[in-house]
C-alpha cells in the first residue's frame, strides 16, 4: 500500500508536469503564430491586402473552413471586406449581407471574442451557408468604427484557447489597419500635395490648369489594363502628376510661343524631363519617381530626349504617360494650333506605335478611351 501511495504521488506529478508542459507548449505556439500574423500583416502594402491577409492567416491558424472581416462603411452599416474560404455561390450571399452597426455594437458588447451557436447565428443573420455552423467573432474598433473578424467554428475542439488566439489575431489586426488607414490618409494628402503643386505650375494656361490630373486618370485605366500591381500604379499616379513639373524652369515666352519654336528654344524646352527630376530629387518620397519623371519623353526608337533611351529600357510608367500625354495634348488647344479631333488623335497614336510610341501602350489606351467614350 505505502509503495502504490508513493507510485501514485510521483504520477500525480508526472501528470500534472505533463499538463503544465502542454500548456506551456500550448502558450508558445500561440504566442509564435502571433508574432508570426503580425510580421505577415506588416508586409502588406495596402488595406485591402490587411484585410485579406487576415482571413487567409485566421483561417490557416484556427482550422477555420471559412472566415471574413467586416468594417463599419461609414454610413451606418457593417459590410464584408474581405472573404477565405467562401465559393462563388457562397460569396455572392455574404456580399448581400448589411448589418445595423448599433446591433452590432450591443452584440459586441465587452469587446472579447466569443462564440455564436448555429441557433443564435440563425436567429441574427439566417445562415444560409451552413445552418448547422456556429462561428466565433473577435471584435474590432478602430478610430471608433466598429468591425469583427469572423470564423467558422471547425469541427473538432474549439475552446478557450482558440477564442484567446482569435482575441490576439483581432488585436493585431486592427493595429495593422488603423496604421494602414493613418498611411492612406498621409498619402492621400501627400498626392493632393503634389496634384496642387502641379496644377498651380499651369494655373493661367486654360488648357493645362486640369491638364496633370486628366493624364493622371487617363494613366491610372491604362495601367490597370496593362496589370501594374498598386506600388507600380501609385508610382505611376505621381509620375503622371509630376510629369511636366520641370516646366516650372521654362521661361513663359518660350513655353506659350504661338508660332515654330528655334533649335535653341527646343533645346531649353527639352531641358523640363530633366530639371524636374532635379526639382524632386530632395524628397525622399519621390525617389522612385525620378526615372519615371525623366524619361516621359523618351520614344520607343531611342530618338526621344533627355537620354535617347529606346524600348523597353524606358520605364513602362513612363512609356504609358507618354501616349496619354500625346492623345491629350492632340485633343486640346495649344498657343501654336488648335485641338485635333478624336479620330484624327487617334488615327496619329496608331501612326506612331512602333516607332514613337509603344505598340501595346497605345493599343491599350485606345481600348480605355473607346470605353470612356461609349459610356
Amino acid at each position: 500500500m505505502r509503495l502504490l501511495e508513493v507510485l501514485a504521488g510521483h504520477a500525480a506529478v508526472a501528470v500534472e508536469n505533463a499538463r503544465l508542459y502542454e500548456s506551456a507548449r500550448s502558450e508558445a505556439e500561440s504566442a509564435t503564430a502571433l508574432l508570426g500574423f503580425g510580421r505577415e500583416l506588416a508586409t502588406a502594402p495596402s488595406l485591402d491586402d490587411i484585410l485579406q491577409q487576415v482571413v487567409v492567416l485566421t483561417a490557416s491558424l484556427l482550422g477555420a473552413p471559412r472566415t471574413s472581416v467586416w468594417m463599419e462603411d461609414g454610413t451606418g452599416w457593417i459590410v464584408p471586406r474581405a472573404l477565405h474560404g467562401h465559393t462563388d455561390e457562397e460569396r455572392a450571399i455574404v456580399a448581400e449581407r448589411r448589418f445595423d452597426v448599433a446591433d452590432a455594437k450591443a452584440i459586441a458588447v465587452g469587446g472579447e471574442p466569443f462564440v455564436l451557436s448555429a441557433t443564435e447565428v440563425a436567429d441574427v443573420a439566417g445562415n444560409r451557408l451552413d445552418p448547422g455552423a456556429a462561428y466565433a467573432i473577435a471584435p474590432i474598433v478602430v478610430a471608433e468604427r466598429i468591425g469583427c473578424i469572423v470564423a467558422a467554428v471547425p469541427a473538432g475542439d474549439f475552446g478557450e484557447r482558440e477564442l484567446r488566439l482569435l482575441g490576439g489575431l483581432a488585436h493585431q489586426a486592427k493595429l495593422a489597419i488603423a496604421n494602414a488607414s493613418n498611411f492612406e490618409g498621409l498619402e492621400r494628402s501627400f498626392v493632393s500635395t503634389v496634384e496642387a503643386l502641379a496644377n498651380a505650375l499651369e494655373a493661367n494656361d486654360e488648357y493645362t490648369s486640369t491638364h496633370a490630373r486628366w493624364i493622371t486618370d487617363l494613366s491610372l485605366r491604362v495601367g490597370r489594363e496593362l496589370g501594374l500591381e498598386e506600388v507600380a500604379l501609385k508610382r505611376l499616379e505621381l509620375g503622371a502628376l509630376l510629369h511636366d513639373i520641370g516646366k516650372i524652369g521654362i521661361p513663359s515666352d518660350v513655353l506659350s510661343k504661338p508660332g515654330r519654336l528655334t533649335a535653341d528654344e527646343r533645346r531649353v524646352i527639352e531641358s523640363h524631363p530633366t530639371l524636374g527630376e532635379r526639382i524632386i530629387a530632395p524628397i525622399d518620397r519621390l525617389q522612385e519617381v525620378r526615372p519615371v519623371v525623366r524619361h516621359c519623353h523618351e520614344r520607343w526608337d531611342g530618338r526621344g530626349y533627355p537620354d535617347g533611351l529606346g524600348g523597353e529600357a524606358i520605364p513602362l510608367e513612363s512609356r504609358i504617360i507618354f501616349v496619354c500625354d500625346a492623345y491629350h495634348a492632340m485633343t486640346t488647344d495649344r498657343p501654336y494650333r488648335k485641338r485635333l479631333s478624336h479620330p484624327e488623335a487617334v488615327r496619329r497614336l496608331r501612326e506612331g506605335a512602333g516607332s514613337q510610341f509603344d505598340q501595346h501602350v497605345v493599343e491599350t489606351c485606345l481600348r480605355v478611351l473607346a470605353e470612356l467614350r461609349s459610356r
